[in-house]
């Protein structure tokens, strides 16, 4: 596996286990509030990943499948675009604490539930997390930057496969070092 899709993996596997920490020492309701009313609680945070993912999963699946089956295959190292890597520093990178922010699409919004049992959201982020772990194993061996995915929210917003991977693992860094901070502000 080339190493871009090595780091991927890790990335994926690192979420599965940040996530477990995440939740470490609060019970469902803390993990439900708010601290204020302009910040999402831990759950929304975590939950927006699962909105986002979920949605973006078949648009990578479907990318794989098109690769493979238009032969279109290469070993890397990928070159990517300049405007695709910009969005990609958009969605999150490695800084932390992130710079700047975009405020969600509407169709990326975590939803209103104020019932989420931590188990129940560690189950479905593991099962995400395994998704994408998934998806990068199947990708190993294709064009990461010759085969392009549209983003749910608009098809104008159109990035390489590896740059759909990238970014996904950054915005997750993004969401999850957020909700560790709300947890530091709940267990004050």
């Amino acid at each position: 596996m080339i190493p871009e899709l090595e780091q991927r993996l890790k990335d994926f596997e690192a979420a599965r286990h940040e996530i477990h920490d995440l939740v470490a020492g609060l019970d469902d309701e803390q993990f439900n509030r708010r601290v204020d009313d302009k910040r999402w609680s831990v759950v929304e945070c975590v939950d927006h990943l699962l909105v986002v993912g979920w949605k973006m999963v078949p648009q990578l699946d479907a990318a794989v499948v098109r690769g493979r089956g238009r032969g279109w295959v290469a070993e890397g190292p990928f070159r990517y675009g300049a405007l695709g890597n910009w969005f990609v520093k958009q969605m999150g990178d490695d800084r932390l604490p992130p710079r700047g922010g975009v405020r969600a699409p509407r169709i990326y919004v975590p939803r209103r539930r104020k019932d989420w049992k931590i188990p129940q959201a560690v189950e479905e982020f593991t099962n995400l997390q395994e998704k994408y772990s998934e998806i990068v194993r199947h990708a190993d061996g294709l064009d990461l930057a010759r085969i392009k995915v549209s983003s749910p929210v608009t098809r104008l917003i159109r990035l390489s496969l590896g740059q759909w991977l990238a970014g996904t693992a950054g915005h997750q860094r993004r969401h999850l070092w957020q909700a560790a901070q709300i947890k530091k502000e709940l267990l004050r």
